[in-house]
């Protein structure tokens, strides 16, 4: 005779069970290299921020000393996960090379070349830092880095700005295809000044309907905007706080695993 058995709350959690979307979705998260790169980078420019506010506040000299020692730990490892990523962006580089538009064709190749170059410079810091190579000078290839990497950033911010005229025109046939002969001739008794006024007040409200309508291109522009400070300020061409540097690290990495959790997110192409 078969005996019925309860099933209780540690039965539905025995090993091996199916786990849920959350899990599943950290599992395929932290299974990318570039995932746990963008983690790496959180937090490395969270002890950036930290640290500059507990300074401000008058923290102690130790806390302030092990923050600065977690930092320049996070950024050895995120060197290492970096390690064979020219490789990837040359090969970006050569599939973009295929793009019909040729203002992205340039765009893409372009930021893809300096990323490769800026990684490749990457790569020796990082084995000048490990030891490997102990005789390097890192201040010079340091510098070398980010002149790429501010170089790439350009690009990518001339890319945004290229899709924004794109849209932006698409936005303003639309509006003077379904805008009446009446409307479109507009108050002939308004003064220059004020008719300037209207047309900046009418640029700005498509600007904003465009980037709410494109998310991508809204934390594309976003990213691109908050890492540029991080090498202006390295290379010495636009001086800022480290709170600041800090923030915009911070911003534009966690905007960076959006786009990795969500990849509807990632601008393409």
């Amino acid at each position: 005779m078969r005996r019925s058995r309860r099933r209780t709350g540690s039965d539905a959690a025995v090993p091996g069970s199916v786990p849920g979307p959350a899990m599943e979705a950290w599992v395929r998260f932290s299974a990318q290299s570039q995932a746990r790169e963008r983690l790496l980078r959180a937090a490395q420019y969270a002890c950036v921020l930290a640290g500059a506010a507990l300074s401000r506040s008058g923290g102690s000299s130790g806390t302030l000393s092990r923050l600065q020692h977690l930092e320049a730990h996070l950024s050895l490892g995120r060197k290492l996960l970096r390690l064979g990523g020219s490789a990837e962006a040359l090969g970006g580089a050569q599939r973009s090379l295929h793009l019909p538009d040729p203002v992205l064709r340039f765009c893409l190749t372009l930021s893809h070349l300096n990323r490769a170059l800026f990684l490749a410079c990457d790569n020796v810091l990082w084995a000048g830092r490990s030891g490997v190579l102990p005789g390097l000078a890192t201040d010079k290839w340091s510098q070398r880095a980010f002149r790429y990497y501010l170089f790439a950033l350009l690009v990518n911010l001339s890319r945004d700005a290229y899709e924004v005229r794109l849209l932006l025109e698409r936005a303003e046939a639309a509006r003077r295809r379904g805008r009446s002969p009446e409307s479109s001739a507009g108050p002939r008794a308004e003064g220059r000044m004020q008719r300037l006024r209207l047309q900046l007040q009418l640029q700005l409200r498509l600007l904003l309907q465009v980037l709410r309508d494109n998310p991508p291109l809204l934390l594309d522009l976003l990213r691109n905007a908050c890492d540029l400070v991080i090498p202006l300020e390295r290379l010495g061409l636009c001086r800022s706080s480290p709170a600041v540097v800090g923030f915009c690290g911070l911003s534009s990495s966690v905007l960076s695993i959006l786009t990795i959790l969500h990849p509807w997110l990632k601008l393409k192409p």
